[in-house]
């Protein structure tokens, strides 16, 4: 099942892999600002809850960023 995944990935179309991969990007730009938040020193309250909202929206970052390239996939028809 891993491999059907991994062929169906590689063979996207331009659009959808770009979308996806500046998705992955941006996500793990995401979590290490916030787990740089949550090792500093004086880590308060506002700090804290920042770094938990930008842990939580990688998520639904992922879940548009799935829809728009199962989208665009099918528009390229493959």
């Amino acid at each position: 099942m891993i491999k059907k995944a991994f062929r169906r990935m590689t063979s996207m179309c331009d659009e959808a892999w770009y979308i996806f991969m500046g998705t992955l990007k941006l996500s793990c730009a995401m979590l290490f600002c916030a787990f740089m938040l949550l090792i500093t020193a004086d880590c308060g309250y506002e700090k804290t809850m920042l770094a938990a909202a930008l842990a939580e929206t990688p998520q639904g970052l992922g879940i548009v960023a799935l829809i728009t390239s199962l989208l665009l996939e099918e528009q390229c028809g493959k």
